[in-house]
């Protein structure tokens, strides 16, 4: 009787093994992302020696560890991601070199994660605005840094953050939409003074 049951669970199985349907797995997916749309407004601050254009999304708040005058934090709340701005007024070239050499320092610092930085001039059509945007290929902890700089008193560093540790593979989507609003600063970028 034993051998009767264990014979008919084979077959049945067996049965259901010989189907002509051929199995596909499914691909790796992620949530679906609404992402918000692009509309822009000129940030001015009366302190401030810049003008330039964010998104409705974002949040400019002081940063509150400031060092310098003037140092800000673009939150994007919904993108979980923030882009950190500093800016230093300098009366010296020594004091320039030093701040270009801490740029590209902090840029360097991901150099062991990195699988490449591309460095992209500042292409404004303000002739007083110049700079450097690094984008920091691979998984590391900030993918776009920049800084511009009007070369005689005005030095403004930004790095995009994201809020939490992420995998280059998983934000992509979401970095290369802030890509494009860094891009909209950086174009409309102005010195008052």
């Amino acid at each position: 009787m034993m051998i009767r049951i264990l014979v008919l669970i084979m077959i049945g199985f067996l049965g259901s093994c010989s189907s002509t349907d051929n199995y596909v797995p499914k691909p790796h997916a992620y949530p679906k992302l609404t992402l918000p749309y692009k509309k822009y407004f000129k940030f001015e601050s009366e302190n401030c020696p810049f003008t330039f254009n964010i998104p409705h999304y974002g949040i400019m708040l002081p940063d509150e560890n400031a060092k310098g005058k003037n140092w800000y934090n673009l939150h994007f709340p919904t993108l979980n991601a923030t882009l950190h701005l500093t800016y230093y007024n300098f009366k010296n070239w020594g004091t320039y070199d030093s701040l270009l050499s801490d740029s590209r320092s902090l840029v360097n610092k991901h150099l062991q994660k990195a699988e490449d930085i591309i460095e992209e001039p500042v292409s404004n059509y303000n002739s007083k605005v110049h700079g450097l945007v690094f984008h920091i290929q691979g998984n590391t902890a900030t993918n776009l840094n920049f800084f511009t700089t009007d070369s005689s008193k005005h030095f403004l560093r930004g790095a995009l953050y994201f809020n939490k540790q992420t995998q280059t593979d998983s934000i992509y989507p979401v970095f290369q939409f802030l890509e494009k609003d860094v891009n909209e600063l950086l174009k409309s970028f102005e010195w008052k003074k």
